[in-house]
Protein backbone atom coordinates (compact mmCIF):
# COMPACT_ATOMS: atom_id res chain seq x y z
CA UNK A 1 0.00 0.00 0.00
CA UNK A 2 3.03 2.31 0.33
CA UNK A 3 3.26 2.41 -3.48
CA UNK A 4 -0.28 3.77 -3.85
CA UNK A 5 -0.52 7.52 -4.35
CA UNK A 6 -3.71 9.56 -4.49
CA UNK A 7 -3.76 12.87 -6.35
CA UNK A 8 -6.14 15.15 -8.21
CA UNK A 9 -7.03 14.07 -11.72
CA UNK A 10 -4.98 15.86 -14.35
CA UNK A 11 -6.28 17.29 -17.62
CA UNK A 12 -6.51 14.59 -20.28
CA UNK A 13 -7.11 11.75 -17.79
CA UNK A 14 -10.91 11.99 -17.90
CA UNK A 15 -11.32 9.26 -20.53
CA UNK A 16 -9.11 6.81 -18.64
CA UNK A 17 -11.01 7.38 -15.39
CA UNK A 18 -14.36 6.87 -17.11
CA UNK A 19 -13.18 3.63 -18.76
CA UNK A 20 -12.08 2.25 -15.38
CA UNK A 21 -15.43 3.23 -13.88
CA UNK A 22 -17.33 1.41 -16.63
CA UNK A 23 -15.28 -1.73 -15.92
CA UNK A 24 -15.83 -1.41 -12.19
CA UNK A 25 -19.63 -1.32 -12.51
CA UNK A 26 -21.67 -3.99 -14.23
CA UNK A 27 -24.73 -3.97 -16.46
CA UNK A 28 -27.02 -0.97 -16.41
CA UNK A 29 -24.95 0.86 -13.80
CA UNK A 30 -21.91 1.07 -16.07
CA UNK A 31 -23.93 3.16 -18.53
CA UNK A 32 -24.31 5.94 -15.95
CA UNK A 33 -20.62 6.47 -15.20
CA UNK A 34 -19.99 10.06 -16.36
CA UNK A 35 -16.95 11.73 -17.80
CA UNK A 36 -15.52 13.23 -14.61
CA UNK A 37 -15.14 16.95 -14.05
CA UNK A 38 -13.54 16.66 -10.60
CA UNK A 39 -11.87 13.52 -9.34
CA UNK A 40 -9.11 12.08 -7.21
CA UNK A 41 -7.22 9.17 -8.73
CA UNK A 42 -5.33 6.31 -7.14
CA UNK A 43 -2.06 5.56 -8.93
CA UNK A 44 -0.06 2.34 -8.62
CA UNK A 45 3.27 1.98 -10.46
CA UNK A 46 2.38 4.92 -12.69
CA UNK A 47 -1.03 3.53 -13.66
CA UNK A 48 -4.43 4.90 -12.62
CA UNK A 49 -6.21 2.06 -10.81
CA UNK A 50 -9.12 3.79 -9.11
CA UNK A 51 -10.89 7.08 -8.62
CA UNK A 52 -13.31 9.09 -6.53
CA UNK A 53 -15.56 11.46 -8.47
CA UNK A 54 -16.94 14.31 -6.40
CA UNK A 55 -18.81 17.59 -6.52
CA UNK A 56 -19.88 20.28 -4.08
CA UNK A 57 -23.41 21.16 -2.99
CA UNK A 58 -24.07 24.58 -1.46
CA UNK A 59 -27.18 25.48 0.51
CA UNK A 60 -27.65 28.58 2.68
CA UNK A 61 -23.93 29.09 3.11
CA UNK A 62 -23.13 25.48 3.97
CA UNK A 63 -20.78 23.52 1.75
CA UNK A 64 -21.18 19.76 1.31
CA UNK A 65 -18.74 17.50 -0.47
CA UNK A 66 -20.67 14.78 -2.29
CA UNK A 67 -18.91 11.57 -3.37
CA UNK A 68 -20.53 10.83 -6.72
CA UNK A 69 -18.64 7.65 -7.65
CA UNK A 70 -15.87 5.68 -6.00
CA UNK A 71 -14.31 2.65 -7.64
CA UNK A 72 -11.20 0.53 -8.12
CA UNK A 73 -10.21 -1.23 -11.34
CA UNK A 74 -11.40 -4.88 -11.00
CA UNK A 75 -7.90 -6.06 -11.98
CA UNK A 76 -6.53 -4.52 -8.78
CA UNK A 77 -9.09 -5.59 -6.20
CA UNK A 78 -7.74 -7.04 -2.98
CA UNK A 79 -4.64 -4.84 -2.77
CA UNK A 80 -6.00 -2.35 -0.25
CA UNK A 81 -6.36 0.38 -2.88
CA UNK A 82 -9.94 1.18 -1.88
CA UNK A 83 -8.95 1.66 1.75
CA UNK A 84 -6.25 4.19 0.85
CA UNK A 85 -8.37 5.93 -1.79
CA UNK A 86 -11.40 6.44 0.45
CA UNK A 87 -9.32 7.64 3.41
CA UNK A 88 -7.37 10.19 1.38
CA UNK A 89 -10.46 11.32 -0.54
CA UNK A 90 -12.28 12.06 2.71
CA UNK A 91 -9.24 13.94 4.04
CA UNK A 92 -9.01 15.94 0.80
CA UNK A 93 -12.69 16.93 0.86
CA UNK A 94 -12.50 18.12 4.45
CA UNK A 95 -9.57 20.34 3.47
CA UNK A 96 -11.79 22.03 0.87
CA UNK A 97 -13.75 23.67 3.68
CA UNK A 98 -16.75 21.35 3.68
CA UNK A 99 -19.23 21.41 6.56
CA UNK A 100 -20.43 17.90 5.70
CA UNK A 101 -19.65 15.01 3.37
CA UNK A 102 -22.28 12.77 1.77
CA UNK A 103 -22.54 9.71 -0.46
CA UNK A 104 -25.14 7.20 -1.62
CA UNK A 105 -24.45 3.45 -1.68
CA UNK A 106 -26.48 0.36 -2.60
CA UNK A 107 -27.78 -1.60 0.37
CA UNK A 108 -25.66 -4.74 -0.13
CA UNK A 109 -22.54 -3.01 -1.50
CA UNK A 110 -20.61 -3.82 1.65
CA UNK A 111 -17.16 -3.13 0.20
CA UNK A 112 -18.15 0.50 -0.38
CA UNK A 113 -20.34 1.43 2.57
CA UNK A 114 -18.04 -0.27 5.08
CA UNK A 115 -15.24 2.06 3.97
CA UNK A 116 -17.50 5.08 4.39
CA UNK A 117 -18.43 3.94 7.90
CA UNK A 118 -14.75 3.51 8.76
CA UNK A 119 -14.11 7.09 7.66
CA UNK A 120 -16.67 8.74 9.91
CA UNK A 121 -19.87 8.46 7.87
CA UNK A 122 -23.24 7.36 9.23
CA UNK A 123 -26.08 5.67 7.34
CA UNK A 124 -28.97 8.11 7.80
CA UNK A 125 -32.74 8.23 7.45
CA UNK A 126 -34.67 10.87 5.52
CA UNK A 127 -35.87 12.60 8.73
CA UNK A 128 -32.24 12.82 9.86
CA UNK A 129 -31.36 14.52 6.57
CA UNK A 130 -34.05 17.10 7.32
CA UNK A 131 -32.72 17.56 10.86
CA UNK A 132 -29.16 18.10 9.67
CA UNK A 133 -29.75 20.17 6.53
CA UNK A 134 -33.30 21.53 6.89
CA UNK A 135 -36.19 20.66 4.60
CA UNK A 136 -34.82 22.73 1.72
CA UNK A 137 -31.38 21.21 2.19
CA UNK A 138 -32.85 17.70 2.21
CA UNK A 139 -34.59 18.41 -1.11
CA UNK A 140 -31.31 19.73 -2.51
CA UNK A 141 -29.51 16.54 -1.50
CA UNK A 142 -32.36 14.34 -2.71
CA UNK A 143 -32.71 15.82 -6.19
CA UNK A 144 -29.20 17.17 -6.91
CA UNK A 145 -27.86 13.62 -6.59
CA UNK A 146 -29.11 10.31 -8.06
CA UNK A 147 -30.75 9.50 -4.70
CA UNK A 148 -34.24 10.26 -6.03
CA UNK A 149 -33.87 7.53 -8.67
CA UNK A 150 -31.45 5.24 -6.80
CA UNK A 151 -33.49 2.12 -6.07
CA UNK A 152 -32.09 0.34 -3.01
CA UNK A 153 -29.69 3.19 -2.25
CA UNK A 154 -29.00 4.61 1.19
CA UNK A 155 -27.63 8.01 2.18
CA UNK A 156 -24.40 8.40 4.15
CA UNK A 157 -23.38 11.58 5.97
CA UNK A 158 -20.27 12.75 7.82
CA UNK A 159 -20.29 16.01 9.79
CA UNK A 160 -17.30 18.26 10.44
CA UNK A 161 -18.37 18.91 14.03
CA UNK A 162 -18.99 15.31 15.05
CA UNK A 163 -20.74 12.08 14.20
CA UNK A 164 -24.18 12.21 12.59
CA UNK A 165 -27.00 10.24 14.27
CA UNK A 166 -28.31 7.48 12.02
CA UNK A 167 -32.04 7.62 12.63
CA UNK A 168 -32.22 4.08 11.23
CA UNK A 169 -32.12 2.13 14.47
CA UNK A 170 -35.03 -0.07 15.46
CA UNK A 171 -36.70 -2.69 13.30
CA UNK A 172 -40.21 -1.61 14.30
CA UNK A 173 -39.57 2.00 13.32
CA UNK A 174 -38.05 0.97 10.01
CA UNK A 175 -40.94 -1.37 9.17
CA UNK A 176 -43.36 1.48 9.86
CA UNK A 177 -41.34 3.89 7.68
CA UNK A 178 -41.20 1.31 4.88
CA UNK A 179 -44.95 0.69 4.84
CA UNK A 180 -45.79 4.37 5.27
CA UNK A 181 -43.51 5.44 2.40
CA UNK A 182 -45.06 2.90 0.06
CA UNK A 183 -48.57 3.81 1.22
CA UNK A 184 -47.89 7.48 0.41
CA UNK A 185 -46.59 6.59 -3.05
CA UNK A 186 -49.56 4.33 -3.76
CA UNK A 187 -51.95 6.97 -2.45
CA UNK A 188 -50.43 9.57 -4.76
CA UNK A 189 -50.82 7.19 -7.69
CA UNK A 190 -54.50 6.74 -6.78
CA UNK A 191 -55.23 10.22 -8.08
CA UNK A 192 -54.51 8.91 -11.59
CA UNK A 193 -55.79 5.33 -11.36
CA UNK A 194 -59.39 5.03 -10.22
CA UNK A 195 -60.08 1.53 -11.58
CA UNK A 196 -59.76 -1.04 -8.78
CA UNK A 197 -57.49 1.35 -6.88
CA UNK A 198 -58.46 0.30 -3.35
CA UNK A 199 -58.17 -3.38 -4.26
CA UNK A 200 -54.79 -2.66 -5.84
CA UNK A 201 -53.52 -0.70 -2.81
CA UNK A 202 -54.71 -3.39 -0.38
CA UNK A 203 -53.03 -6.18 -2.38
CA UNK A 204 -49.83 -4.13 -2.73
CA UNK A 205 -49.50 -3.51 1.01
CA UNK A 206 -50.53 -7.08 1.87
CA UNK A 207 -47.69 -8.46 -0.25
CA UNK A 208 -45.23 -6.09 1.42
CA UNK A 209 -46.35 -7.27 4.87
CA UNK A 210 -46.15 -10.92 3.79
CA UNK A 211 -42.61 -10.27 2.54
CA UNK A 212 -41.59 -8.72 5.87
CA UNK A 213 -43.01 -11.64 7.86
CA UNK A 214 -41.53 -14.28 5.53
CA UNK A 215 -38.13 -12.61 5.66
CA UNK A 216 -38.28 -12.54 9.45
CA UNK A 217 -39.07 -16.26 9.55
CA UNK A 218 -36.18 -16.87 7.16
CA UNK A 219 -33.76 -15.12 9.49
CA UNK A 220 -34.71 -17.63 12.21
CA UNK A 221 -32.73 -20.28 10.30
CA UNK A 222 -29.60 -18.27 11.01
CA UNK A 223 -27.84 -17.61 14.31
CA UNK A 224 -26.94 -14.09 13.18
CA UNK A 225 -28.50 -10.94 14.50
CA UNK A 226 -30.76 -9.29 11.92
CA UNK A 227 -32.53 -5.98 11.55
CA UNK A 228 -35.06 -4.61 9.07
CA UNK A 229 -34.07 -1.46 7.22
CA UNK A 230 -35.97 0.81 4.85
CA UNK A 231 -33.95 2.27 1.98
CA UNK A 232 -35.03 5.81 1.12
CA UNK A 233 -33.60 5.97 -2.39
CA UNK A 234 -35.58 5.76 -5.62
CA UNK A 235 -38.87 7.37 -4.59
CA UNK A 236 -39.17 9.27 -7.89
CA UNK A 237 -38.88 6.09 -9.96
CA UNK A 238 -41.34 4.24 -7.72
CA UNK A 239 -43.85 7.10 -7.93
CA UNK A 240 -43.78 7.11 -11.74
CA UNK A 241 -44.03 3.33 -12.18
CA UNK A 242 -46.85 3.09 -9.63
CA UNK A 243 -48.98 5.24 -11.94
CA UNK A 244 -49.39 2.22 -14.23
CA UNK A 245 -47.77 -0.70 -12.42
CA UNK A 246 -46.43 -1.72 -9.01
CA UNK A 247 -42.91 -0.94 -7.86
CA UNK A 248 -42.22 -0.60 -4.13
CA UNK A 249 -39.41 1.18 -2.40
CA UNK A 250 -36.93 -1.27 -0.94
CA UNK A 251 -37.09 -2.63 2.58
CA UNK A 252 -35.17 -5.71 3.60
CA UNK A 253 -33.67 -7.78 6.39
CA UNK A 254 -29.96 -7.16 6.93
CA UNK A 255 -27.43 -8.88 9.21
CA UNK A 256 -26.05 -6.64 11.91
CA UNK A 257 -22.53 -7.78 11.01
CA UNK A 258 -21.23 -8.63 7.55
CA UNK A 259 -18.54 -11.09 6.57
CA UNK A 260 -17.15 -12.40 3.29
CA UNK A 261 -17.89 -16.12 3.73
CA UNK A 262 -19.97 -18.81 2.01
CA UNK A 263 -22.04 -19.26 5.17
CA UNK A 264 -22.89 -15.57 5.16
CA UNK A 265 -23.95 -15.60 1.50
CA UNK A 266 -26.01 -18.72 2.20
CA UNK A 267 -27.89 -17.02 5.03
CA UNK A 268 -28.70 -14.01 2.83
CA UNK A 269 -29.72 -16.28 -0.04
CA UNK A 270 -31.97 -18.51 2.06
CA UNK A 271 -33.96 -15.52 3.35
CA UNK A 272 -34.43 -14.18 -0.19
CA UNK A 273 -35.32 -17.64 -1.51
CA UNK A 274 -38.03 -18.15 1.12
CA UNK A 275 -39.50 -14.73 0.34
CA UNK A 276 -39.63 -15.72 -3.32
CA UNK A 277 -41.19 -19.11 -2.56
CA UNK A 278 -44.09 -17.62 -0.61
CA UNK A 279 -44.63 -15.06 -3.36
CA UNK A 280 -44.72 -17.87 -5.94
CA UNK A 281 -47.31 -19.79 -3.92
CA UNK A 282 -49.52 -16.70 -3.61
CA UNK A 283 -49.43 -16.10 -7.34
CA UNK A 284 -50.20 -19.72 -8.21
CA UNK A 285 -53.11 -19.76 -5.76
CA UNK A 286 -54.64 -16.64 -7.30
CA UNK A 287 -54.39 -18.28 -10.72
CA UNK A 288 -55.99 -21.50 -9.50
CA UNK A 289 -58.82 -19.66 -7.75
CA UNK A 290 -59.54 -17.75 -10.94
CA UNK A 291 -61.94 -15.33 -9.26
CA UNK A 292 -63.30 -12.14 -10.81
CA UNK A 293 -62.78 -10.42 -7.46
CA UNK A 294 -60.77 -7.23 -7.76
CA UNK A 295 -58.74 -8.20 -4.69
CA UNK A 296 -57.73 -11.58 -6.15
CA UNK A 297 -56.97 -10.13 -9.57
CA UNK A 298 -54.80 -7.39 -8.07
CA UNK A 299 -53.00 -9.89 -5.83
CA UNK A 300 -52.17 -12.09 -8.81
CA UNK A 301 -51.02 -9.22 -11.01
CA UNK A 302 -48.81 -7.60 -8.39
CA UNK A 303 -47.27 -10.88 -7.24
CA UNK A 304 -46.41 -11.62 -10.90
CA UNK A 305 -44.59 -8.29 -11.13
CA UNK A 306 -42.74 -8.94 -7.89
CA UNK A 307 -41.69 -12.37 -9.17
CA UNK A 308 -40.39 -10.76 -12.34
CA UNK A 309 -38.31 -8.26 -10.33
CA UNK A 310 -36.74 -11.13 -8.38
CA UNK A 311 -35.65 -12.84 -11.61
CA UNK A 312 -33.27 -9.98 -12.47
CA UNK A 313 -30.05 -9.97 -10.39
CA UNK A 314 -28.73 -6.61 -11.57
CA UNK A 315 -29.53 -2.98 -10.87
CA UNK A 316 -32.20 -1.60 -10.50
CA UNK A 317 -33.81 -4.92 -9.48
CA UNK A 318 -31.07 -6.67 -7.50
CA UNK A 319 -32.28 -5.35 -4.13
CA UNK A 320 -35.48 -7.37 -4.53
CA UNK A 321 -33.48 -10.51 -3.69
CA UNK A 322 -32.37 -12.10 -6.95
CA UNK A 323 -28.74 -11.07 -6.48
CA UNK A 324 -28.64 -12.58 -2.99
CA UNK A 325 -29.89 -15.93 -4.29
CA UNK A 326 -27.43 -15.87 -7.21
CA UNK A 327 -24.50 -15.08 -4.91
CA UNK A 328 -25.52 -17.99 -2.70
CA UNK A 329 -26.28 -20.73 -5.22
CA UNK A 330 -26.53 -20.54 -9.01
CA UNK A 331 -28.69 -23.67 -9.16
CA UNK A 332 -31.16 -22.18 -6.70
CA UNK A 333 -31.22 -18.99 -8.73
CA UNK A 334 -31.80 -20.97 -11.95
CA UNK A 335 -34.68 -22.85 -10.34
CA UNK A 336 -36.16 -19.62 -9.03
CA UNK A 337 -35.96 -17.98 -12.46
CA UNK A 338 -37.41 -21.00 -14.29
CA UNK A 339 -40.36 -21.42 -11.93
CA UNK A 340 -41.02 -17.67 -11.85
CA UNK A 341 -41.17 -17.52 -15.64
CA UNK A 342 -43.49 -20.53 -15.66
CA UNK A 343 -45.77 -19.02 -13.03
CA UNK A 344 -45.96 -15.70 -14.88
CA UNK A 345 -46.81 -17.53 -18.12
CA UNK A 346 -49.46 -19.54 -16.24
CA UNK A 347 -50.95 -16.33 -14.89
CA UNK A 348 -51.10 -14.74 -18.33
CA UNK A 349 -52.78 -17.81 -19.84
CA UNK A 350 -55.27 -18.00 -16.96
CA UNK A 351 -56.24 -14.35 -17.42
CA UNK A 352 -56.98 -14.92 -21.11
CA UNK A 353 -59.38 -17.81 -20.50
Amino acid sequence: MDKITVREMAAGEEKTVKEIGKRAFTGFESLWVPKPKQALVAVLDGRIVGAVLYKFLDHQGNKTGYVDYAFVDPEFHGLGIGTVLYRKAVSFLWKQGCDALTAIVKDDNVSSWSLFLKNGFSRVSLPELVRQFGFGGMLKHYFATPFCIGIGMEYYVALKDGSCPSGKEGTGKQVFAYLLSNLILIGAAGVFRSHYFFEFAAAFLLLLVVGIVTGFLGTRFSKRGWTFRHNNGGAAICAVINLFGAYPMIGNWYPRHYENTKAFRRDLGVVAFLEWLVLLIIMLLTGLIGSDSGHILALGQISALFLFYRMIPCYPFESFGGRRVLNWNRWAYGLMTFLSAGAIAFGIISSLQ
